[in-house]
């Protein structure tokens, strides 16, 4: 019933959960990921999975105006009525009956309750992660009906959008988690590898910022979230 478009750079650790998630809750649905030529395992797990993988190459920089531009237009040539929009971290919690009611409500664009989800322990376990924080801002557009929606126009980050066609929202607003803080030490790394591939380009407009973050302002913002995040998985 969907098509699944998600971006991915190095994410062995969570690319499992992830097709895992999709395929339980839409088991036909035709999952593609837009590699930016990862290093590890991603690729491999990929199509383990039965995923079809594309390739892009942008120098080993992040070019947050290059990621836009696939999600704006990788969905065009879908060939499912519904297709989902996401960073590989992004999990949309809604399933194929839900899908269906909102089609008949006569729903264009899925509207998303956004959760920052926190590892309360400190392994790499994501299954038993169900404790998160509210964050609107990640209140993303993901899921839409392309027969109904001609344009998405993502703003850099793809926090918002402004559609472009039959826009009809959906009353229900469907939980989002993403999963940014699975481990402390992963999340140091990771921000560190980012910080170092940050393009001229993202510099310049200050995109991407936070991957700047030194060891001690993550660690803070772990035990922050810890404190206030509340169970809802």
């Amino acid at each position: 019933m969907i098509t699944v478009y998600t971006i991915a750079y190095n994410e062995e650790v969570m690319i499992q959960f992830t097709i895992d998630h999709y395929r339980t809750r839409f088991p036909n649905c035709r999952i593609i990921v837009y590699d930016n030529m990862s290093t590890d395992n991603t690729v491999k797990i990929a199509l383990v999975n039965g995923c079809e993988v594309i390739s892009y190459d942008t120098n080993n920089q992040i070019q947050d105006s290059r990621y836009i531009h696939i999600k704006d237009n990788c969905w065009k040539n879908a060939l499912t009525d519904w297709v989902l929009v996401c960073d590989l971290d992004e999990l949309l919690d809604i399933n194929t009956a839900k899908l269906k009611k909102e089609e008949q409500a006569g729903t264009s664009i899925i509207r998303s309750e956004g959760y920052c989800m926190i590892n309360m322990a400190d392994n790499l376990d994501i299954a038993s992660m169900k404790y998160g924080v509210r964050e609107s801002a990640y209140d993303k557009v993901h899921l839409f009906n392309k027969h109904l929606i001609s344009a998405i126009n993502y703003t850099i980050g793809g926090h918002g959008c402004n559609p472009k066609g039959t826009i009809t929202y959906s009353k229900w607003a469907y939980r989002l988690y993403h999963y940014i803080f699975i481990n402390e030490g992963l999340t140091v790394k990771k921000f560190k590898t980012y910080a170092s591939r940050l393009s001229p380009e993202n510099l310049k407009h200050g995109w991407g910022m936070h991957y700047l973050f030194p060891p001690q302002q993550i660690h803070d913002a772990y035990v922050e979230n810890r404190y206030l995040a509340t169970k809802v998985r």
